[in-house]
């Protein structure tokens, strides 16, 4: 008889996608290839939002965090993926969790189309950064193997 596994595989674990950005961080919650914008928190204050972020992963018993990193479209980091750097640092330090980076080249963009397909006003479209996290996880989903 094959001994029983019990960790987990990537798709059963609760995943939180954040969207880093200076004024919004966009969040985004997905387990079992599932994934829901969740909200959107202010950026302006770093200690502020990892303090409400730790509080998110700690209910919710979150396994992973996944994290849009900004490169340009020759795949080279830019000035806003340092800031994304420094911020996951201080995020890491705070939760205790490794942080795993995903692409986020277009997710903005990608964000922007899906809210036109779900009807958000265009007034209501600035706020979208949830979406965009949204994106991040499944971006994330996508890369794993079939299992």
């Amino acid at each position: 008889m094959a001994a029983k596994n019990t960790q987990k595989d990537s798709y059963e674990e609760k995943i939180l996608g954040i969207d880093y950005g200076e004024v919004n961080i966009g969040l985004a919650f997905g387990i079992n290839n599932l994934v829901s914008p969740l909200r959107i928190i202010s950026g302006r204050n770093a200690n502020v939002a990892i303090s409400e972020i730790s509080r998110y992963i700690l209910e919710n018993k979150v396994d992973k965090i996944i994290m849009g990193l900004p490169i340009s479209a020759d795949g080279k980091e830019t000035p806003m993926s340092r800031k994304v750097r420094r911020f996951s640092k201080l995020l890491k330090i705070r939760t205790k969790m490794p942080v795993t980076f995903v692409n986020e080249y277009r997710t903005s963009e990608e964000s922007v189309t899906e809210a036109i397909n779900l009807g958000v006003s265009k007034k209501k479209r600035g706020s979208i950064d949830h979406l965009s996290a949204a994106l991040i996880i499944k971006e994330y989903y996508s890369k794993l193997p079939n299992e």
